[in-house]
């Protein structure tokens, strides 16, 4: 979608959607999962790994 969403803040610098310092480009987020009670219990269903990131070990789990 291309489309950059400026109140979401992304320091995922490894997704396709980042872009700059802090932006997102993703047209909507989803953010799961539905019974999250901690942050680490949640997750960014968006999140997709960019070009730059494949074959290098980043720590992502895929």
């Amino acid at each position: 979608m291309n489309k950059e969403i400026n109140e979401i803040t992304c320091h995922a610098k490894n997704c396709v959607y980042h872009k700059g310092t802090t932006s997102c480009t993703a047209g909507t987020i989803e953010v799961g999962n539905s019974s999250a009670c901690r942050c680490g219990e949640t997750q960014c269903s968006t999140f997709k790994l960019n070009d730059n990131a494949v074959g290098k070990n980043c720590g992502c789990a895929d």
